[in-house]
This record gives C-alpha cells, structure tokens and sequence, in this order.
C-alpha cells in the first residue's frame, strides 16, 4: 500500500496533472491526497487523466480562495464507508481491502494562524473518537519550529 501526499499549488496546470499521473503510475500509489487544489469542482474527467484506466474513486473539498483537498484512491485498494469534511479538511473512513484493515485517512490543510490550527487539531481529534480506528493524517499542517522557517 503507497500512499502520498501533495501541496498541488493549482491543480488546472496540464503539466501538473502529467506530474501527477507520472508520479501515480511510477510509484504505483494507491491512495493520494492533493492539498491547496486552488479549484470549487474537479471533473471525474480530469481526474481520470491522472489514474488511466484504472477503477478509483474521490472525495474533494472546494477551494476558497487557496485551498481545496482531493484525497484519491484505488477502487482495488480501499473501500470507503463514511466521510466528514470541512473547509480545512477531509476525512474518509474505510478498509484497506489487501490488509483488512479498518481507518481514517485524514486531508488537513491547516491554516496559519495558531488559534485556528488549534481548532482544526481538536476537530480531527472528534473524529479519531468517531472512526474507533486508526488514522492517517497528511497534508500541510502549516507548523515550523522557528519562525524563520516561514521562509
């Protein structure tokens, strides 16, 4: 099982979606979670240029303004059973079908302001308790050490 993560910057970019369908293919991922889409709807159609002929399945967020999430999989590789999403993130709740494991894959695109952060971190923590499974949070959780890290 390969899953990936991605901070896209945009996905209309054509060279972007090659980009993606290079890195699909190559590395065979089976799961893949795009952040900061910059787009309010991604056709089925435009998705199906990054997967090819293989069978998946999606769950997206619309951007406001930057942000955006698409979490992808394989249809052969996870079965989904629920999903919950806000503005900053999505969280899809399945089976890895290989291993028969129940879990969370989790999408955040945090924001910069700390308050904030602090809230999405407690909303992801409600739904750890909801899935009763384990969980997998990617993304781009906008956290630095240092501040000169911001650059």
């Amino acid at each position: 099982m390969k899953i990936a993560s991605w901070n896209i910057r945009g996905f209309g970019d054509e060279n972007k979606k090659n980009m993606i369908k290079t890195l699909i293919c190559k590395e065979s991922i089976d799961i893949i979670g795009l952040i900061e889409t910059k787009q309010s709807d991604i056709s089925q159609w435009e998705l199906k240029k990054c997967w090819g002929n293989v069978a998946f399945d999606y769950f997206q967020i619309a951007a406001i303004q930057n942000s955006g999430g698409l979490l992808l999989w394989r249809q052969e590789s996870f079965l989904p059973c629920n999903s919950f999403a806000t503005q900053r993130w999505l969280c899809v709740i399945g089976d890895f079908l290989l291993s028969q494991t129940h879990c969370a894959i989790c999408l955040i695109y945090a924001p910069s302001d700390h308050q904030e952060r602090l809230q999405v971190w407690d909303q992801l923590r409600s739904i750890k308790s909801l899935a009763e499974a384990p969980c997998i949070i990617m993304g781009d959780f906008n956290e630095v050490l240092h501040p000169i890290e911001r650059r």
